[in-house]
């Protein structure tokens, strides 16, 4: 008898959809699995964009700048902050509202909401702004969500840029409420720390609520180039929700999932009667977002099984057909042999796209730092030095130096000191969060 040769495993190929509005990849780490009892896990790198061959029109923006006065941004920082905002007032259009919010411990607000605004007039307000006093963030946040809120028009992108360089101190939990109300409410938000001495961790939570981004700025001098990326960010918004809904398959868990384009973050899941739904916040014409979704397989049966169903939902674009809700779905399977089948195809590691263990690398450095600063946390000075150390070692064996050396110097800082210096551990914090935008030789084979 002629034997019959096993069915070769190319490796996976993506799974995609371009659909009126949006176009969807799915990169998988397995189109084979053993049949087992025992658990599995299977990767998927989605990525999502808006077509590139649609008009969209740009949404009229609905900008309130909430901006700390207190006395530590006297000098060259209040200075650059100034000038910012002026830039940023000649970057506004007619239809664009704008407030402007100053605070330290208590809050002014210096513009309220209006639209079609007097440029030379809003500049001059902006140039009397002078420090003084403390730093209570909820002051701020709170009158500018206020204005924000007032401000909103039937297609407007509602957005809050808030810069600090202090700590708050007692209205953290006030703070996180603030946000995620806003969140609910299509406010989202751009949170600025500028130097070291202000809270990343509170920051980055206010962000994640809120659907937007934190932002460390380490010198004045690049106070005007944040401010402008993120209203280039904004007028290339053209849909004010995204949303994704995973439904699993049988036996089948979502672990986690990591925003890993355009910059590495938890993506927050909230469980339903019909799955799992994550919103993906603001999208735009000009950037694409992807995502590394875990799930855990157990009991795969042999044959073809779904993993899970993605459901992306937006509102459509201005210039499509807008305040319609479009829908985007792809379903994900896997097929389940019998290590026993002399027909069953091999599988290796080897045939997993390199995109894959490429985006995985970076999580894990994410992740490590993570666990390294609750370690830190936690009074365990030797554990948290050696993760840095690690961290350090890997950073380097992917070729971003500058940020193994800084985490070294930390690891060095820690052992020493029993404490991370502030330059530290914010350039640690943000350059790790950064990896998907640094990292070289990015493959989607």
């Amino acid at each position: 008898m002629i034997p019959i040769p096993r069915r070769s495993n190319p490796g996976t190929q993506p799974v995609e959809r371009t659909g009126s509005v949006l176009r969807l990849r799915a990169i998988r780490s397995h189109e084979y699995l053993p049949a087992r009892a025992e658990e599995q896990a299977y990767y998927v790198l989605l990525n999502v964009a808006l077509r590139q061959d649609l008009s969209y029109e740009r949404m009229p923006l609905n900008l309130c700048l909430v901006l700390d006065r207190s006395t530590s941004m006297s000098g060259i920082r209040l200075q650059a902050v100034r000038e910012a905002v002026q830039r940023i007032v000649d970057h506004l259009s007619s239809d664009d509202v704008l407030s402007i919010v100053v605070f330290n411990d208590r809050a002014e607000v210096l513009l309220s909401h209006q639209r079609n605004i007097d440029r030379a007039r809003v500049k001059a307000m902006v140039s009397t702004i002078q420090p003084a006093g403390g730093t209570e963030l909820l002051q701020g946040l709170g009158a500018g969500v206020r204005e924000v809120t007032q401000g909103k028009g039937e297609h407007s992108l509602n957005h809050l840029i808030l810069l600090t360089d202090g700590h708050t101190y007692g209205d953290e939990q006030g703070c996180l409420e603030m946000a995620k109300w806003a969140g609910q409410n299509q406010v989202s938000m751009s949170l600025m720390g500028l130097g070291e001495d202000w809270n990343e961790a509170l920051l980055d939570q206010m962000a994640a609520l809120s659907g937007g981004r934190s932002i460390y700025i380490d010198s004045p001098r690049k106070v005007s180039e944040a401010f402008e990326q993120i209203i280039n960010l904004l007028s290339g918004v053209v849909s004010p929700q995204t949303r994704l809904h995973i439904l699993s398959g049988l036996s089948v868990d979502l672990h986690e999932v990591f925003q890993v384009t355009p910059e590495i973050q938890r993506v927050a899941v909230a469980t339903t009667d019909r799955g799992c739904t994550a919103g993906l916040g603001l999208l735009s014409r000009d950037s694409e977002r992807e995502l590394l979704m875990e799930f855990r397989i157990r009991d795969l049966k042999p044959g073809v099984q779904m993993v899970a169903s993605l459901n992306l939902e937006l509102v459509a674009p201005g210039g499509i057909e807008p305040d319609k809700l479009c829908h985007e779905q792809i379903t994900l399977n896997v097929e389940g042999f019998s290590p026993d089948d002399p027909n069953a195809p091999r599988v290796s590691s080897s045939k997993i796209p390199a995109a894959i263990p490429n985006a995985l690398t970076r999580v894990v450095l994410f992740k490590m730092h993570e666990k390294a600063i609750a370690d830190l946390e936690a009074g365990r000075i030797d554990a948290a030095t050696q993760r840095l150390e690690t961290m350090a070692s890997r950073l380097a064996a992917i070729g971003e130096t500058e940020l193994a050396r800084a985490a070294m110097l930390e690891a060095g800082q820690l052992a020493r000191t029993g404490a991370l210096s502030p330059e530290g551990r914010k350039r640690i914090h943000y350059g790790t969060r950064a990896l998907s935008l640094t990292s070289r030789g990015k493959s989607h084979d």
